[in-house]
């Protein structure tokens, strides 16, 4: 009988490779301390194999080292929520905008060795921190319960809320499929990524709203990767498109999806914190892996537009799935 192999078996498979290997060899290029290109205003995180980079200025080094990912910072700038994967399980962390850590809120590594199956029934994976509005805890896609199996088939990932001693509660769950990285929108309603369970399951943006989930009127599909205005009004995110990405905008009231970029790999868009710049992530001709643009956002009454966008990184290989995060 065919069963699906769930991410939790992937990720399993992916840590036996990684403990059995006896040398390990990094293919990431190391980035110069003082980057050329634009100055940015602000303070833009980012992830590579090597960790969370801050980008300040014309500058860029590493604030934490890995297996630290998918950064975000708080509403004020002052905290940094992120994951820690390693080992066949993921956490959520809290540090300061210096990289120290200030707590860990869930504790998912089982006292089991690794590598072993029996990890792969109790271990729990935790992904795609979200602040909420307040700044008083966030929202993150976790694991709500055990696989079961032989292998283990699909455990769904589902919303909780934390707040910042570690409590939690759940905020909506779907048996049927993974809930992904989301957002809060002013009206307190969230968008979020829902990929249905199986190998052909596409990833689509839905809309919760008092605990019923529906398909985001006018979003494309497969769409991923959402972030908002600051304004609230306006949602950009990536469609895959030809076996690529680019970026399209909706209005948050409803409406058409407008394309924005024919890149072929944009990806990870983030709002500068005035809402005058959208930063994203593409692979440029010729590239080596996902760098870093910047593009002017025009809004007009009724539409939302890029200016042509620039280049700042070279060879920076970030990996698109850590996202961006964009603070004064």
């Amino acid at each position: 009988m065919k069963r699906r192999l769930s991410i939790i078996f992937l990720y399993f498979l992916i840590g036996l490779i990684s403990a059995c290997a006896t040398t390990s060899v990094s293919r990431t290029p190391t980035p110069p301390a003082s980057l050329q290109g634009d100055t940015v205003s602000g303070r833009i995180l980012f992830c590579r194999d090597d960790g969370i980079w801050l980008w300040e200025e014309r500058t860029a080094r590493r604030l934490l080292s890995p297996p630290a990912t998918q950064p975000a910072f708080s509403p004020s700038g002052e905290q940094i929520a992120y994951v820690i994967v390693r080992d066949g399980a993921s956490d959520l962390l809290i540090a300061d905008q210096t990289g120290t850590v200030l707590t860990q809120l869930t504790h998912h590594d089982p006292a089991v060795p690794v590598g072993s199956l029996d990890r792969v029934y109790r271990a729990v994976w935790a992904f795609y921190p979200t602040w909420l509005p307040d700044g008083n805890g966030i929202l993150a896609a976790v694991q709500a319960v055990a696989p079961v199996g032989d292998p283990p088939v699909d455990a769904p990932l589902a919303l909780f809320r934390y707040d910042m001693t570690g409590q939690r509660q759940i905020v909506f769950s779907d048996s049927n499929a993974h809930l992904g990285r989301s957002i809060v929108l002013p009206t307190g309603d969230l968008i979020a990524v829902r990929t249905p369970l199986g190998r052909d399951g596409q990833q689509q943006l839905v809309r919760i709203v008092n605990g019923q989930a529906t398909p985001l009127a006018g979003a494309p599909t497969p769409a991923y990767d959402p972030t908002i205005s600051p304004d609230g009004n306006w949602l950009i995110f990536a469609v895959g498109v030809n076996g690529g990405s680019d970026l399209y905008a909706l209005p948050v009231g409803g409406g058409a999806a407008v394309r924005l970029t024919d890149i072929g790999t944009a990806r990870a868009p983030v709002f500068a914190p005035d809402g005058n710049t959208l930063a994203f992530l593409a692979v440029p001709s010729g590239g080596k892996g996902f760098d870093l643009f910047i593009a002017e956002v025009k809004i007009t009454a009724e539409a939302l537009a890029l200016g042509t966008p620039r280049q700042l990184s070279t060879d920076f290989a970030i990996k698109a799935d850590g996202g961006l995060s964009w603070t004064k």
